[in-house]
């Protein structure tokens, strides 16, 4: 029987026992020597080597404020001694509470109602719900359809994957639900068709009668660190508003100061009917993620005939533990006037991505916002060993097919920035020779 009691283990035992029991998440089997990381401290990490790395991509995007944060520590320990949980299932809890205050001060007006869950693809299946409830205890049950961009990413649970046109999403897993339809992806600033036109015909293609709500991304992230173009959510909004059809803005990866503002769809100036957040809601240290939506969609549940509410949540819906971390996250993020250190740490790592990138052999397009940058190569031979080559340089970045993307925290310096884009431009320059 295997000793699973934690206790020191050589590097060497634990990529064994890495090889023999556990399986990971998207990636594939018999990829060699995996990184396994047993400590963090600020921006850097370290593995079960003792070698050190610059953490460029914030574990999954979502370790925006380092690891080992002061602040956040002292508070797992203060809630943890007070009350870990209590359900919010005909109770409450004091930081979900002051947690859904604080999210709706954020996003303000109409966005003043937060249901709590555990990830970004819970955050996806709660919408999904929410927005066809509320279309039919408002009389109109065929709303049902929900859109989406063709290279948008949403989750992994059966309903986000239906909503994701890439066959690596669903193939295999058997029949998909059915209403889910994608429109073309809009392309580059440059050259932004096809445009928010595509939304509009798929409408009038599918009945407005029969559409429930579009979900987008600000920047798809999945699908290659790609920002709308300017314009693209405005149009949006006017086109649902036009059909009756509810705007969900999935705010997962982009939000919480990700981009360089508190929200990616506060740059465009609109007002979504649903937003979901994670990763960055509570950095990390907890899984915790949130559906916050106007008061004219919360307050339509009252009228559920079975109940009188919404007939959805879990367990550990608004985790007392997980709620208060949140707090001390948006908290720290603002008293630390972290918003506007990454928009200017964004700024230094686009631009000099941008200006030492672009052009050399093998990149296809460097494109970003904030914190927030794809490198996309012309092969995904080629950006996996630049990936890897970086890592052998002390640099973790994130390798998602062509696409290499850089997001490391919020609280990252600009020595460090500097590193990571020599590390990029080195190991890119090396694999063109």
């Amino acid at each position: 029987m295997t000793d699973t009691a934690p206790q020191t283990r050589t590097g060497e035992e634990l990529a064994e026992l890495d090889r023999r029991h556990l399986l990971h998440p998207w990636t594939p089997h018999g990829i060699g020597d995996r990184l396994v990381l047993v400590e963090g401290r600020g921006c850097e990490v370290t593995d079960s080597y003792g070698r050190t790395y610059l953490d460029g991509r914030s574990g999954q995007f979502n370790a925006t404020l380092g690891y080992r944060h002061p602040r956040v520590l002292a508070t797992i320990e203060e809630q943890a001694g007070r009350l870990m949980t209590y359900a919010l299932l005909g109770s409450s809890n004091e930081p979900a509470v002051l947690l859904a205050a604080r999210l709706a001060e954020l996003l303000g007006e109409p966005l003043e109602r937060t249901l709590f869950c555990n990830s970004g693809s819970e955050a996806t299946e709660a919408a999904i719900r929410i927005v066809r409830m509320y279309h039919a205890l408002r009389g109109e049950p065929r709303r049902t359809t929900v859109i989406s961009l063709a290279d948008g990413y949403h989750g992994t649970t059966v309903a986000a994957a239906a909503m994701s046109a890439s066959p690596i999403a669903w193939t295999g897993c058997g029949a998909l639900p059915e209403g889910f339809v994608q429109i073309p992806t809009p392309g580059s600033a440059a050259d932004a068709r096809p445009g928010p036109e595509a939304l509009e015909e798929a409408i009038v293609a599918q009945g407005a009668e029969n559409v429930a709500a579009f979900f987008v991304e600000p920047v798809l992230g999945v699908g290659g660190i790609r920002p709308l173009p300017a314009g693209y959510l405005r149009a949006v909004r006017e086109i649902c508003d036009r059909h009756g059809v509810l705007l969900v803005v999935d705010e997962v990866t982009t939000g919480l100061g990700r981009t360089g503002a508190w929200f990616a769809h506060q740059r465009e100036d609109i007002r979504p009917d649903v937003i979901t957040t994670g990763k960055g809601l509570a950095a990390g240290y907890v899984p915790f993620a949130a559906v916050t939506m106007t008061t004219a969609v919360a307050d339509v549940f009252a009228g559920d005939p079975m109940l009188g509410g919404l007939r959805h949540g879990h367990t550990t819906s608004g985790h007392a533990l997980g709620a208060a971390v949140a707090l001390t996250v948006l908290r720290t993020i603002a008293e630390e006037g972290l918003i506007d250190h990454a928009a200017a740490m964004g700024e230094r790592l686009c631009g000099q991505l941008v200006d030492r990138l672009k052009g050399l052999d093998g990149v296809s397009d460097v494109r970003g916002v904030g914190l927030l940058a794809g490198v996309e190569f012309d092969s995904f031979a080629r950006a996996a060993q630049v990936s890897q080559a970086c890592l052998g340089a002390g640099v973790v970045v994130r390798s998602e097919g062509p696409v290499l993307s850089v997001a490391p925290p919020l609280i990252v310096t600009a020595p460090q920035v500097d590193r990571i884009v020599d590390a990029l431009y080195d190991a890119t320059v090396a694999a063109a020779g």
